[in-house]
This record gives structure tokens, C-alpha cells and sequence, in this order.
């Protein structure tokens, strides 16, 4: 029988305003990188020191709205990709989600050019399945068949800042002029990443190596998330 999250998704994010942060211009892939540990202060490496005004944007938000609690008992992740992309390859996973899926994460995201689409509810939240493949569907049908008989797709200016919660669906513009795009995204959690792939910072010796195997279909940061609901509900 399937359970069903409460009526919260389909809200817009959080507009924190156009950032002009000055970037190196080179070549770059970093995945969930972590910068910072619970009750233990920021690090960063050298390569990604550029991004300093970032975090202290991110860190002053999360505090200003949640408390400095909040900031201090979180792990932070930085993701930092500059590519070349194309219609046949848009930089990001092409397909409506949303980020931290039934947690409390927060995800700022920023980029220089072709903005994320987000799909707006028009005040008439959806709810969707708890389990995380199920959901990614449902999402996908919500933004391509929404209630009010068009797309409803909202994009904000280039270099925006923009605050994510789970209630935020999205996806990447699938059309994209080529060229290179610079985008960023920081990410506060309660609990670990450790899906391999995801970057590793030497000097947070501490922090959980990347282990958890991904899966074919879109990963949830904080690992098997379908496990975790089934173990949730029984």
C-alpha cells in the first residue's frame, strides 16, 4: 500500500538575490565536496578557497532563518562544476526531483547562465509517494501535467542565489546555449554523504569516506533512501 508524504511540494525557493562572485574560469568538478563537520569550524581546500563569499553567504542565511545552532550541528557540501554544456549535455541530470527528499536539508544553488527551471504549485501543493523512485515519477508527471493545463515553469536571472528545500521541484534546463556554465550548490545536512563518486577533502580526515554504492537511477545524497522509508514504516 503506498504511503504518502504530506501536501508541501511544488513551492518556489528562496531568492537571496544576484551574486557576483568572482570565479577562476577554470575547468572544474567537484561533487559534494565536504567543508564542514558538526561542532567543528570550515575547511576549505585551496581550489576551492574562491568560493569563500559563498559559504559566508550560505552560513549567514541558515543562521539568520534557523540559528546558529543549525549552522554549527550541520555538515556542509560543496558542489562546484564549470563545463561545457549542450543540449546533449546539460551539466546536470535532466528530470524534475527534489532535493533532500523527506529530510530537512537545505540546498543553495547558484549559477552564471541557463537557469534551473522550478515548478510552481500556484499555491496548491502536492503530496507524493514517501518512497524516493516513486516520487521522482510523480514529480515528473506533476511538472508536465500540472492542474492548471500549462507548464508552469519559473526561472530566475543568471547568478541568483537561491534557497532549496525539499518542498522546491526542479530540474535543469534541458536546452542550454553551449558554452561554459559554472554551477554551484551547498548543501546543509544533519547527516553524512558518502556515496562514492562524491569528492574527498583531505583535510576533514574525519569525515565518512565515500562508500555507498549509487544507484542506476537518481541518488539520494544521503544514500539508499528507500531502504531507510521501508525501515521508517514497518
Amino acid at each position: 500500500m503506498t504511503k504518502w508524504t504530506p501536501h508541501i511540494y511544488g513551492q518556489l525557493p528562496k531568492d537571496l538575490g544576484i551574486k557576483d562572485y568572482a570565479l577562476s574560469g577554470e575547468m572544474m568538478f567537484w561533487l559534494y565536496c565536504p567543508i564542514k563537520m558538526p561542532e567543528k569550524v570550515r575547511q576549505l581546500p585551496d581550489n576551492l578557497t574562491q568560493f569563500f563569499r559563498l559559504i559566508c553567504d550560505v552560513a549567514s542565511d541558515v543562521v539568520a532563518d534557523f540559528g546558529f545552532d543549525r549552522w554549527r550541528e550541520s555538515y556542509v557540501y560543496l558542489t562546484a562544476k564549470t563545463l561545457y554544456v549542450s543540449p546533449q549535455s546539460p551539466g546536470n541530470r535532466l528530470g524534475w526531483h527534489s532535493d533532500g527528499f523527506g529530510t530537512d536539508d537545505l540546498n543553495y544553488i547558484w549559477a552564471d547562465r541557463n537557469p534551473t527551471l522550478f515548478f510552481d504549485a500556484l499555491g496548491e501543493p502536492y503530496t507524493a509517494p514517501v518512497d524516493h523512485t516513486e516520487a521522482l515519477k510523480d514529480f515528473d508527471y506533476i511538472a508536465n501535467n500540472p492542474v492548471a493545463g500549462e507548464r508552469n515553469d519559473v526561472t530566475y536571472p543568471d547568478r541568483s542565489l537561491l534557497r532549496l528545500d525539499q518542498t522546491v521541484i526542479h530540474a535543469v534546463n534541458p536546452n542550454p546555449q553551449p558554452g561554459l556554465r559554472t554551477f554551484l550548490k551547498v548543501s546543509v545536512s544533519k547527516e553524512p554523504y558518502a556515496l562514492k563518486g562524491n569528492s574527498i577533502n583531505h583535510l576533514l580526515p574525519d569525515h565518512p569516506r565515500p562508500t555507498e554504492e549509487r544507484q542506476a537511477e537518481r541518488n539520494h545524497p544521503q544514500g539508499n533512501m528507500n531502504e531507510v522509508r521501508t525501515k521508517e514504516a514497518a
